[in-house]
């Protein structure tokens, strides 16, 4: 989605949906996401799963220093180009009907930070210095640095396993910040916690709607993908300074980085789950060293959250 200030395109969408579970503190059932939350994390936790003793490599070779740039590039530009676009439009994006202008704003921020994180090669040479040819093009499997990543299928698979397990964990995430905001506060949380989504359910089944409702499901998941896990992420696990080379570590500090960049966006309860779902976008693709599997889970959650969160479709 885009930042209510000024276009910013992180675009993933908040699983706050069960905190509508919670506003009704008088039965068992207002429990059950917790209670279900709570199961999945036992199984990821008992499986195994969770241990990443041995990370897949990319074959494709680049400093820490050049993926942090690269990312700060792409995040500045796909802010730059939103707000362009909302000035020309002159759109105010909190009401629904600018949904309808809502659409090129965030297409043009996605595209922005896609041709920055296509820069990346540019951005090394300008970091790294000129290195032999060689050393610079894209290495074949088995040369300079073993592929030991899994196949795409199978990452697939693990982005499925993934959603199955954080799903619920993001949903217990989101209704004990539900129920601790209500307890502070003495205001009940709003069901949805997403600023798009509460756009599009009160914008109606429009054309507009409809389109961006099939946008929001790919494409924020192919770009915020490329950008958290594969240039933030990976180079914040190669930067030892930041996470001493271990894998949770940059997880945790590329999920953290993700969850403030929707400040803007997401209410803060729903701020709880966001960051408990980026972590499993993190495991996903440390796991399998490809971005087929985060990207699978990031657009099936966006899939069954709008539709759990809008009702015309």
């Amino acid at each position: 989605m885009v930042d209510s200030a000024a276009g910013n395109s992180c675009a993933t969408l908040a699983a706050a949906d069960a905190t509508a579970a919670t506003q009704s503190a008088d039965g068992w059932i207002s429990f059950w996401p917790i209670l279900v939350g709570g199961l999945a994390a036992a199984i990821f936790a008992g499986s195994g799963w969770w241990r990443l003793r041995r990370i897949p490599v990319r074959p494709w070779r680049f400093g820490p220093g050049t993926g942090i740039l690269t990312f700060i590039l792409a995040i500045i530009l796909g802010g730059i180009a939103g707000g362009v676009v909302i000035s020309v439009t002159d759109v105010d994006i909190e009401t629904p009907e600018s949904v309808a202008l809502l659409l090129p704003v965030m297409l043009a921020g996605w595209m922005a930070q896609l041709i920055a994180a296509s820069c990346l090669p540019w951005v090394r040479l300008f970091v790294e210095g000129r290195r032999t040819s060689i050393d610079r093009r894209m290495p074949r499997r088995g040369a300079v640095c073993p592929d030991r990543r899994r196949s795409r299928w199978s990452a697939v698979l693990v982005g499925g396993v993934g959603l199955v397990l954080f799903w619920p964990m993001t949903l217990a995430a989101s209704a004990i910040a539900g129920i601790l905001w209500q307890m502070l506060t003495n205001h009940a949380p709003v069901p949805i916690a997403h600023d798009l989504l509460r756009q599009l359910a009160e914008a109606g089944p429009t054309t507009a709607a409809i389109a961006t409702v099939a946008a929001v499901i790919v494409l924020p998941a192919i770009v915020e993908e490329t950008l958290y896990r594969g240039l933030l992420q990976e180079s914040f696990r190669r930067a030892r300074l930041f996470s001493s080379g271990a894998p949770w570590q940059s997880i945790v500090l590329a999920s953290l980085v993700f969850t403030v960049m929707h400040l803007g966006a997401v209410d803060p309860h729903g701020l709880v789950g966001l960051f408990v779902l980026s972590l499993g976008f993190g495991w996903a693709y440390a796991r399998t060293g490809r971005l087929t599997a985060s990207i699978t889970m990031h657009m099936a959650f966006n899939a069954g959250n709008i539709l759990l969160a809008v009702p015309w479709i």
